[in-house]
Order: C-alpha cells, then structure tokens, then sequence
C-alpha cells in the first residue's frame, strides 16, 4: 500500500493532475488506494482497482433534495426515476434496463440530499458499454411528457405512503419547521408535483450535467490506460460548465428556530403509539467543531443502548422501544434529531426526560467514562463504513463534494481523539443554543396532556 501521503503526478491525454490517496494508520492501512484525476473539461475521476473481473460505475451529478424548495419539492426524484422510465437516444424506456439485464448487470438511479447518482454494475468484459450508457443518460436523455407524468405520480404516492408512517412524518414536519420549507425541510406537495414536466426537467438536466458538476468513480480491474481511453471516449465532451450550490442562510435560521423553541407541534393521527422528534439546526460538514459534535451525539443517542436517551428512556424505565439521535451535516447547514416512539399516555413523561437529557448536555460536562466509551466504540467500528469498495468509493464521492483534504479520513480518529469533556460541553451550548423544535405525533387525545408540557400547535 501506498504511504498515505499524497502524491502528485501529471496523467498524458485529456487528464490533468492526478492524485492517490493511500493508507494510514489505525484499521484503515490496508484500505485499496483511490486515485484521483480530473478530465481537462472538469470532470472528476475517483478510481479503485479491483481484482474481481466486474466494473462498477457511479456518477454522482451535483444537485438533490437539499436544493429544492416548496414550489419544486420532489423534483430531485421524479428526475431520477424518469430517467429509468423515459430511457435515453440510444436505449429509449424500458431498453436501458433489459440491455444491462440481459449482460448480467443492473443500473440504478436516486436522488440523494446533495447529488443524483447513477450507477451501472457490469461483468468488466462489458465495462464500455456501462461508460456509453452513463455517458449517454448525460448527453441524451429522452424525456417525454407520458413518463414524466408517471414518474410523477410514482414518486408521489411513495411520499404518501412514507407519510402514512408517524416516525417518517414526524422526521419530515420537524425538518420543514426547523428549515422554513426550503432545503433541508422542503416538504413535497400535490403542487409542488405538478409544477413539474417534460421541459422542465429537460432544463434542469441540461443545467446540472456540466463538467464540473459530475463525479465519476469506478471500481474496476481493468489497466489503467485502458481506462483511461473509455473515460476520455466517452466523458472528454461533456460540457464545461462550474459546479452547482446551493443557499442556506443558517444565522437566519437560527433566530426563527429560537422563536418556535418550546411550542409542541401536534399532529393529530389515530394511533397506539406517539412519536416525538425533538430537532435543532446544526453546523456544515467543514466545521471544526464536528468531531466534539459527533462524541455528544454518540453519548446522547447514536450509541445503541449504553446512550443516555436509551437508558433513561427504555432500560431504566421501560417506556420505549425505539429511541436514538441522528446529527447530520452537509456541506451547507446540518440537523439534530432526536426520535423516540412510545404509548400515547406516556408520551408526557417522554419528552420530559428527551428534553432533560439533552439539555443537561449544555449545563454540565459528560463524564471521563462516557467520553471513554464514546472514542472506542467510534474508533473500533470507523473500519466498517469502509467494508466494501463500493462503500470507499461512496465516501470518496462525499469527500469531494465537501471539499475536504485528502487525509481526511485518515486523520479523523486522530481528531476524534483529541477532542475533550470542555470541547463537547462548549459545542453542546452553541448547538441547544437556539432551542428545540418539538413535533409529536399521536392520537388526538394527546392534545390536553401535551399542553401541561408548552404551547401547542395543532397542525393538520
């Protein structure tokens, strides 16, 4: 394996400066080495040798739900699925799924929060033909008011089947209050859906298929020239055009959350259980102070059942089954839940101790054993988000998209360790600092109890 220090070289034809990211320390050592190149149009080329003879192609193109907002919510996913229906120039509707499945290969597109990505999955043997397909989705595709309008209609009865699940709905209501509809909190509608057909997608795509806009990562054992010559064949034309971004105004954000703070957001919806989110805004991917975030969550609720909320909630008094916390950043903002379902006449009692737990994060330090805990569990199970290519091929795609350095990963357990009960006690202040958006979600009953605990707002 290679020293993990980069290393730079000058690839010939169309590719500029080449990069290889090697192995470091801790578990990671024996990771496969990704190479980094870039197309002299733009385009970025992360690539992994493998020694099986399959090929797998992922192009991620940089726009996702996060860049929506409420008068085009969905529009990231029914792009994603028209382009599975409506098909391309070349391999129009169902064509570009029964060429691949008669090779043995497979094609898959989703829309994610930052990117849509396609990924074409192949016997190495038939390598160039998943680059011309990938290629021609790019420069090709057909769409057609028919499969726009079923994708449409696909995509939204799926919303509304998720939204028939009280923890999905809760999770959706909290993002769109703690993000005011837009972005992180768009919330799809039956207008936003038909704002959409064939000529504005036709345009989005043409916009968001430029050269800096598109990532493509392979793993193949295929040499490395050869390579090379499928990739410049078929991605050397790609328009030039600069990556897409999206706006977030975070300070913004912060003051109307501080207004809702304390107010419970009823939703009434007949059932045995209630479920409570509790959320606030968090910090982008590049701030500093993620990896003290990161243990806080962890000893909050990311660590299975020796977390705060697990044992307070369900083992000590048996009111839950499912309870947790999620912090995720991305490259613009970031979101805290948290999440526990319950019996409807316990549900009082629950966001007492939810709230009390995470507020007690901000007025005293966690202990020397939680912290302990939190960095070796973090630390013994960082391997396994790297347990297949695929996965390391993912992460690097989210490297680039964050812009982080190329040790990156190699030096978060080092960041992770340095982190101390000060560090967590500080960025536990900033995070709750603006309060906590608080949605329920339960039967109608609830409303009375729940008024004991704030102001409620009944949503419909």
């Amino acid at each position: 394996m290679k020293n993990f220090l980069i290393k730079v070289s000058v690839f010939v034809l169309v590719f500029s400066t080449a990069i290889v990211y090697g192995a470091a320390k801790y578990s990671l050592r024996d990771l496969p080495v990704v190479k980094r190149s870039t197309l002299t149009n733009g385009v970025r080329i992360l690539s992994v040798e493998d020694d099986l003879p399959r090929s797998e192609i992922t192009c991620s193109i940089g726009f996702g739900k996060i860049y929506e907002d409420s008068n085009n919510a969905g529009i990231s996913e029914v792009l994603a699925r028209a382009i599975t229906i409506a098909g391309t120039k070349n391999y129009p509707g169902n064509e570009l799924n029964s060429v691949l499945e008669n090779l043995g290969g497979a094609i898959s597109v989703t829309a994610g929060w930052e990117n849509i990505t396609i990924t074409v999955r192949v016997s190495s043997k038939h390598s160039d033909l998943a680059f011309h397909i990938i290629a021609d989705i790019l420069k090709n595709l057909k769409l057609d008011d028919e499969s726009v309008q079923y994708s449409k209609d696909l995509v939204f009865q799926k919303f509304m089947r998720e939204m028939d699940d009280p923890a999905n709905l809760g999770f959706t209501k909290a993002r769109e209050i703690i993000f005011d509809g837009k972005g992180y909190g768009a919330l799809m509608t039956k207008s936003s859906i038909n704002s959409m057909n064939s000529e504005v997608l036709k345009k989005l795509w043409d916009d968001i298929t430029t050269s800096e806009n598109i990532i493509l990562a392979i793993s193949s054992p295929i040499a490395e020239s050869h390579l090379k010559e499928m990739i410049n064949k078929n991605f050397g034309d790609i328009k030039a055009g600069s990556g897409k971004q999206y706006y977030v105004d975070n300070e913004k954000l912060k003051k109307n959350l501080a207004a809702r703070s304390g107010k419970i957001y009823f939703i009434p919806k007949e059932s045995q259980q209630a479920t409570i989110v509790l959320g606030t805004i968090a910090p982008d991917v590049n701030y500093k102070g993620n990896y003290s975030l990161t243990l806080l969550n962890y000893i909050l609720g990311g660590g299975s059942f020796s977390s705060r909320l697990m044992t307070e909630i369900r083992v000590k008094r048996g009111l839950a089954y499912s309870v947790f916390s999620i912090i995720r950043n991305r490259s613009k903002t970031g979101v805290f839940l948290s999440f526990v379902q319950t019996r409807n006449d316990e549900a009082a009692i629950s966001l007492q101790l939810m709230r009390e737990n995470i507020l007690k994060l901000k007025d005293e330090p966690v202990s020397d054993e939680e912290l302990l805990w939190a960095k070796e569990s973090i630390t013994n199970s960082y391997i396994f988000n790297f347990a297949t290519v695929s996965d390391v091929l993912s992460n690097y795609i989210e490297l680039e998209i964050n812009n982080w350095p190329g040790d990156y990963f190699y030096k978060y357990l080092d960041k992770i360790d340095e982190v101390n009960k000060k560090d967590i006690l500080q960025e536990a202040k900033l995070l709750f600092g603006s309060g906590l958006i608080i949605v329920v979600v339960g039967d109608k009953t609830l409303e009375q109890r729940l008024r004991k605990e704030g102001e409620v707002v009944v949503l419909n």
